[in-house]
């Protein structure tokens, strides 16, 4: 199958049942949605009626990126993974309307309504509903995907089937190792540079974080996301979809916890430049506290539900539930920090803080996270409650 345009995407619609199905009869047409760096993605939409697709094509390469080689089995995975999400998470992912192995395309539901999370933290947006939803999709997608729920012999197949090597390297590339010394890949606001120098220097951060690189690479508890940013989450007042799996694989469930409570962390560094009123940003940062401390606290909550509700029957311990809960609250804190560190001294940067032109506007804001990913990753053992990460935050201080 051959890499489409925007003239033979059509054609390809055409012979699939969609139109019948989803789009109806009418003049259609196709725009690339330019947001894609990885996988080529196009709105077909119906000028007549206004229904609409979203489809999406891996090529084995990143489209934007040609040069670097990806499988495009990661389009199975995306399928495959949006399939199980959408069995114990059905409101919170996409619906599924087409999916061709042998071109390597998906069709999913246009959420063309609905707004990007991290554009509309940038924006100052408030959504009452954000850390009940992510909070439950967490919960289910991690506990009905894990030992504690299924047969021992299906968790190690669904291992194998999610096996998803080359997109890990990437995460363990970008997340877990160039970050933590002189790397070519690294870039950074300068007035960061005396910090960098000291998280490079320093063997204490770079050992805690090679112990999360250890778990990221071994621990195969769960499907995670994997890739669970507020740049995966398309949402409104009412409603929160997480969209892109195309990195999951069985790995540890604190990994998505922890990236996606850094993200909210990120938005509040990053409130520093957007909003310049003192008093409209304390009150927008006490949001996104209460929204992170929310949103583990419902997660602990159904988590601890579906177990009690649903477990195999093969962990019959009090204790071992209470310290397998505590045990991932203190992982998110150092996936968490990881993610901080590779969105502002890796290579992997954010809108959150790249859309602040001012460098020394945008350091000061970047250094509040840091400093919080600092903490994080060096007291994450002595963690006991979601408060103790959340207060961090609240402390967090610009350190230039």
């Amino acid at each position: 199958m051959q890499q489409l345009n925007e003239k033979t995407v059509l054609d390809y619609v055409q012979q699939t049942d969609l139109r019948k199905t989803i789009l109806g009869e009418g003049e259609l047409r196709a725009e690339l949605i330019a947001e894609g760096n990885v996988n080529l993605i196009f709105r077909i939409h119906n000028i007549d009626n206004g229904r609409s697709v979203i489809l999406k094509q891996a090529l084995p390469y990143a489209w934007r990126y040609p040069d670097f080689k990806m499988p495009v089995d990661r389009q199975r995975i995306e399928y495959e993974t949006l399939s199980i999400e959408s069995q114990c998470a059905a409101d919170n992912v996409p619906k599924i309307y087409f999916y061709d192995n042998q071109a390597h395309v998906l069709v999913i539901e246009d959420l063309k309504e609905l707004k990007v999370m991290r554009e509309a933290l940038i924006e100052g947006k408030i959504f009452p509903k954000v850390a009940e939803h992510i909070g439950k999709f967490m919960a289910k997608t991690l506990f009905y995907t894990c030992d504690l729920y299924l047969s021992s012999q299906k968790k190690k197949e669904m291992v194998i089937n999610f096996a998803n090597p080359v997109l890990c390297k990437v995460q363990e590339d970008l997340v877990f190792t160039q970050p933590y010394m002189d790397h070519p890949n690294n870039r950074w606001s300068k007035p960061l540079t005396d910090i960098v120098k000291q998280i490079h220097q320093d063997d204490k951060i770079r050992g805690e974080i090679f112990y999360f690189k250890e778990l990221y690479m071994t621990k195969a508890q769960a499907l995670i996301h994997n890739d669970l940013h507020t740049g995966s989450i398309m949402l409104d007042e009412t409603r929160t979809k997480v969209i892109d799996p195309e990195f999951a694989f069985y790995g540890p469930m604190a990994h998505d916890i922890g990236t996606y409570l850094a993200n909210l962390v990120i938005a509040y560094a990053a409130q520093e430049a957007h909003r310049t009123d003192p008093q409209t940003r304390d009150s927008y940062r006490k949001w996104i506290v209460e929204s992170l401390e929310e949103t583990w606290t419902v997660f602990e909550q159904e988590f601890l539900r579906a177990w009690e509700n649903d477990s195999n029957g093969e962990w019959p311990s009090d204790s071992y539930k209470e310290n397998y809960v505590r045990r991932l609250l203190k992982e998110c804190a150092g996936f968490g920090a990881a993610e901080i560190f590779r969105r502002t001294i890796g290579m992997a940067h954010v809108h959150d803080f790249w859309t602040i032109k001012d460098e020394n506007t945008r350091a000061k804001a970047e250094s509040i996270a840091l400093d919080v990913a600092m903490n994080w990753i060096r007291c994450w053992k002595d963690f006991e409650s979601i408060q103790d990460l959340s207060g961090i935050v609240k402390q967090s201080k610009s350190l230039v």
